[in-house]
Formats: C-alpha cells, structure tokens, sequence
C-alpha cells in the first residue's frame, strides 16, 4: 500500500504538475509559507530562537550554538551539495515575502547583477558589527532580546529588500547581500540536483526563461550550451522551467536523461 501511494506521488509530480506550471509554483509558496511560518512565527518570534546571521557572531561570543548555526550548517553548508540554494526558494521567509513583493513593485528596466565583492563586504560588515554588539550588550540566551532581535532584523532585511527591489530588480536583497546566500552559493555548483536543458535544439530564444528568473540568470546561455545551470545565485525555483513554452528546461538528478 505504501508504495502505491508512492506511486501516486511520483506520477503527480512528473506527469500532471509539469502541464500546470502555475500550480507547482503556488505549491512552492505554499510550502514557503507553511515551513517559513513556523521557523518565523513559531520558533523565531513565540520561542525566541533566531535564525538570522548576526546570531550566529552573538552565539559564538557566549558560547552557544543555537538555529542560526543550525541554519548555517543544515541549510546553507550541507543541503548545497544535494539541493543547492534550494532553501532560498522552499523555506526563507524573508525570500517569500520578496516574492510577493515582486509582483507588486515595478521592476526597473536594467537589473543590476549580484556583486561578489560588495556581498562580502557585507557579510563582512555584519560580522564586525555583530561582534561590536556582542561586547556591549549580548542579546544571546535572553528569549526576551532575542524576539526583539528577530522582529528588528527581519523588519531591517524586508524594508532593504523592498527599497533595493525597488532599484535594482527582482530579489535584490537575496542577489545582492544576503549573508547566507554568499556562503551557500559557493557550494551549490556542486549541488547533485540541478535545473537542466534536456532539449535544446526546441529553444526558439524567446527569453521568457530569462525574464522569469527572479535572480536574474541568464538561463538561455546555458540551454544554448546545452549546460547544467550551475551558478552561485540559482535558488532552484524552477520559474524559469514553467516559462519555457518549449519544455526545454527540467530540474534533474546528476544526468539529463533521467
């Protein structure tokens, strides 16, 4: 019986999801929503564990380790070698409501790409001045301080994200600076599963793959080259699988053939 139910699934996924592409992205929120909720609304803000990575500096200095370390080494160190930044575009709030923001907010003409050098800038800064926080007033282990932490942050990190949203394109604050994002998308090109071209030879180059990264990949140079998508910033949300017309994109397991 249980794998009859399996089969079900499988086939679901295979068969019927693909012809309804809006539906796999409603289920992708859905998901966002139901875990991202629970980490946020459950553990962050009611228990008081925060999972941003300026907790990560405050734990080290009082010698704990709590979720934003868990984060770091589940989500963002382990998980790319199988699933790649998948975390971005199944789990992260903050990524969620970025999403949502998207389609409220005109998008300006010219996007400005990720820039390696200021994302480690940042991360840099965050580090630095998490340690300065650290010294004077350590929010770590008192639950009390760390919601006001949680909500303060994430309410830093939305309204970033929607001023740079704003001028610099979809997801800016993900492409951009996201701490977690910079560390996670050094691994992710050795991520086992990956969005791959499976029929090149059907693009027309209509770019509707191009246009529906929010990430702002260029997804048609490496059907062109008839390459794995292997770059830093692809979060795995399979939009631009959704928009090709020509089905020519699918997310794989290691070979294109399967």
């Amino acid at each position: 019986e249980f794998t009859k139910v399996e089969d079900k699934f499988y086939l679901t996924f295979k068969y019927f999801v693909p012809k309804f592409p809006k539906l796999r992205q409603r289920m992708r929120l859905t998901l966002m929503f139901l875990i991202g909720g629970f980490l946020l609304g459950f553990l962050s803000i009611y228990k008081g564990v925060n999972f941003q990575f300026p907790q990560i500096i405050f734990d080290a200095f009082a010698g704990l380790a709590e979720g934003a370390l868990v984060q770091l080494l589940i989500a963002r160190i382990a998980l790319p070698f199988l699933f790649g930044n998948g975390f971005c575009s199944r789990v992260c709030w903050d990524g969620l409501i970025f999403e949502l923001i998207n389609q409220k907010i005109p998008i300006p003409a010219k996007a400005v790409q990720r820039s390696q050098k200021l994302a480690w800038i940042y991360l840099a800064a965050v580090v630095i001045m998490a340690s300065i926080i650290s010294l004077k007033w350590n929010p770590a282990g008192n639950v009390f301080q760390q919601r006001f932490w949680v909500i303060g942050e994430n309410l830093f990190i939305i309204l970033l994200g929607m001023f740079l949203t704003a001028r610099f394109g979809s997801r800016a604050y993900c492409r951009m600076l996201c701490p977690f994002l910079t560390i996670s998308g050094l691994l992710s090109r050795f991520s086992i599963f990956k969005i791959t071209p499976r029929r090149s030879n059907a693009c027309t180059e209509c770019r509707k793959c191009v246009k529906a990264c929010p990430m702002l990949i260029d997804v048609m140079a490496y059907v062109r080259q008839n390459r794995r998508i292997d770059h830093k910033n692809c979060i795995i949300c399979e939009r631009c699988v959704d928009a090709c017309p020509e089905q020519c994109l699918k997310l794989t397991y290691l070979s294109p053939g399967l």
